[in-house]
């Protein structure tokens, strides 16, 4: 939970998400999308407005293809909060900084 964006892959996912102590913000995304990648500053701005609160990760399906199946990814991004060990809400497709906001913000 350090304010910036953590990249994960298939190797890390469980650990760094899944069993993580607090809320993750897990956002599976591609770089060859244009909405992925409009969506990267607003997770930085949240990463550091939310550091040691949240810790928000992005997985790459491209580079990390065995996770997204895992979780029933059928589109991209798709915004996870984890929590627990268990997604508790869930966002797809185009967010601003206020629908990120008030995704996670129950869950911090």
């Amino acid at each position: 939970m350090s304010g910036t964006v953590v990249d994960v892959t298939d190797a890390d996912f469980e650990a760094v998400v899944v069993q993580a102590p607090g809320p993750v913000l897990a956002v599976f995304r591609a770089e060859w999308s244009a909405v992925c990648r409009a969506l990267d500053p607003v997770l930085v701005e949240v990463a550091k407005e939310y550091a040691n609160r949240l810790t928000v990760a992005r997985l790459d399906i491209d580079q990390s293809p065995e996770t997204p199946p895992k979780y029933n990814v059928t589109a991209i991004p798709t915004l996870y909060v984890f929590k627990g060990g268990k997604i508790v809400a869930t966002r797809i497709g185009p967010a601003s900084k206020e629908n990120v906001v008030k995704l996670v913000t129950p869950y911090l």
